[in-house]
């Protein structure tokens, strides 16, 4: 015969019963639904100070990620220039790629457009900015890599867009034949100036495999 503590039914009916046997009753009615102050742990925490709306970063402040390297033009007429100044530039459209240079971080190269060869690697030593030095360079010099200054431009420099460097290794220059694996071009002898880290790793790889050529070459060419 059954017990009489067998008989009862479950706490609350046997619909509660059920219901606590099933597990569904994990998100019932909460202490307030019960007319029950909550313990402290779980009343919510106190909202701080308001922060004011113009406190508040918007979707274009966000800090732009410091390029890995930058490719920067001149010409025959340019190039003693920039060695002179240790400054390099680019034409006022590049801006925002120069505006990602970071002065310690960033790996500067120089291509030369009269030779078609690239030099370098230089270490940016300021932020990129606009007209760190208005004087430098030419209009004329503007011409001769195919990039026309714009017209507020014509006063000042024609490559306003601007950074302080200093040599960090002097490799001989470097056909461009020896790194177009590691350039994306854009035109058959256009390319797009900004370098990730991987392509600055391999343009550095080439450069030193060019210069250990070179050096081989001098030292079987002065062989008796």
């Amino acid at each position: 015969a059954a017990s009489p503590a067998a008989l009862q039914p479950p706490l609350g009916g046997d619909r509660l019963g059920g219901q606590l046997a099933a597990g569904q009753l994990a998100a019932g009615p909460g202490p307030r639904a019960l007319g029950m102050r909550p313990p402290l742990s779980a009343t919510a925490p106190q909202a701080g100070p308001a922060v004011p709306l113009s406190a508040a970063p918007l979707p274009g402040d966000q800090p732009v990620e410091p390029a890995a390297g930058v490719i920067f033009s001149c010409t025959d007429a340019t190039f003693e220039q920039c060695y002179e100044m240790s400054v390099v530039g680019l034409p006022r459209k590049y801006l925002p790629l120069v505006g990602s240079i970071a002065a310690g971080r960033t790996l500067l190269f120089l291509f030369n457009f009269s030779t078609r060869a690239i030099h370098g690697v230089y270490l940016a030593t300021s932020e990129g900015t606009e007209n760190l030095h208005p004087g430098a360079f030419t209009a004329g010099s503007a011409r001769d890599v195919g990039e026309m200054p714009d017209e507020e431009v014509q006063a000042g420099s024609p490559f306003p867009a601007q950074c302080s460097f200093s040599i960090l290794e002097e490799f001989a220059p470097c056909p461009e034949a020896e790194i177009k694996h590691v350039l994306e071009y854009t035109e058959r002898q256009r390319f797009r100036f900004k370098l990730s880290r991987y392509q600055c790793r391999d343009l550095l790889h080439a450069m030193a495999r060019n210069e250990a050529r070179l050096r081989a070459d001098r030292l079987l060419a002065s062989l008796p």
